[in-house]
């Protein structure tokens, strides 16, 4: 997906899109934003891009260890 914010100047507009969506169906979709700062933060989700340390951090602290772990399906199938 490919999300893009203008204003535009005049009722002209040209797109330039990703390379990877030449070949493809593409579909456009133009309408007024209602909430500017809603966008700017949307905006942001889009574009900022995580570093692989920022990724790393994030799943490190949700990470369990399960190295001793054993499935007794017996247990599980216990009601």
């Amino acid at each position: 997906m490919y999300r893009q914010i203008i204003v535009p100047e005049n009722t002209k507009l040209i797109l330039q899109l990703p390379s990877e969506f030449v070949g493809h169906q593409i579909e456009v979709i133009a309408f007024p934003v209602e909430n500017e700062e809603a966008v700017t933060v949307t905006n942001k989700k889009w574009t900022k891009k995580k570093t692989d340390k920022e990724l790393d951090d994030f799943y490190n602290t949700i990470r369990i260890d399960m190295t001793h772990y054993k499935f007794n399906r017996q247990r599980a199938n216990e009601r």
